[in-house]
């Protein structure tokens, strides 16, 4: 992986933010999660990661612990961790099952991972959290010894081809040749290859810009190639055609457009 998509130098900024947003994103999110959680992330996640009842997970960025508990009331044992003491704080005030146990670690501390226990879990999952790491070569290379052999890491991240900096969502309205008033949506995709950081939001109301890190797939990809990992499952999900339109520039109003891509990769 090209040292230009590694930026160690501002992981304190990004974890400042995610601690100033704990409350607003927890209260966003819930308990089980919002629409774009429960009709893409969750699913998606769930069908490359093939759970069975009894096995051992670790959740990298559990945030407010929402896919966590869903995998203990699955029947897993779940570890989940996650930078933000705040975070970790707000996912113990909901209704915990004894599999579950939540610590304070940082996922791009590569010690701080590899203390959880070399071959200790069947999987790893990691939901929407790659583009909000600012190193992601600490977390492939200790995710390659946590894992017992033959498991699975399971990622969701936003999709780097469709939300890449500088894109764009249009929404145009025109009279077709029938005289109907028609409304279609594009996307307009302005850089994709050229690594780069830029704050935004994530959650409309946050109250400190957050931190994102966009790579290429190539990018992302080679980290994970580079310690030693396959890729053996790939979806890109989207909303029904069906699906109601919140607001003019929804990802509901995008249906041949994923914007989440959710990986498998499995040790070589």
């Amino acid at each position: 992986m090209s040292a230009n998509t590694e930026w160690p130098e501002l992981n304190a900024q990004s974890n400042a933010a995610w601690e100033a947003n704990a409350e607003h994103w927890d209260s966003s999110m819930g308990q089980i999660g919002n629409r774009f959680h429960l009709q893409l992330v969750r699913p998606a996640m769930l069908q490359l990661l093939g759970l069975q009842a009894g096995q051992r997970m670790l959740d990298v960025g559990c945030g407010n612990g929402l896919f966590a508990r869903h995998l203990a009331e699955l029947g897993a044992t779940v570890l989940a961790v996650d930078a933000s003491a705040s975070l970790i704080a707000r996912a113990k005030q909901y209704p915990v099952a004894s599999s579950l146990e939540y610590q304070v670690v940082d996922a791009t501390s590569f010690e701080q991972l590899l203390s959880l226990g070399v071959a200790s879990f069947d999987a790893l999952v990691s939901t929407m959290v790659l583009m909000d790491l600012p190193t992601l070569e600490p977390l492939f290379q200790a995710a390659s010894q946590l894992l017992k052999p033959q498991g699975r890491f399971v990622l969701a991240s936003v999709h780097p081809c469709f939300q890449a900096p500088q894109s764009r969502k249009i929404v145009e309205q025109f009279e077709n040749e029938q005289g109907e008033v028609e409304t279609r949506s594009h996307l307009q995709i302005g850089s994709y290859l050229t690594p780069a950081t830029h704050q935004g939001v994530g959650v409309v109301g946050q109250p400190m810009a957050q931190w994102f890190f966009h790579r290429s797939l190539a990018s992302l990809l080679g980290a994970a190639f580079a310690a030693g990992f396959v890729l053996d499952g790939l979806l890109e999900p989207s909303y029904p055609p069906d699906t109601p339109r919140t607001h003019p520039f929804s990802w509901a109003n995008f249906s041949e457009i994923p914007p989440v891509l959710v990986l498998r990769l499995r040790r070589n």
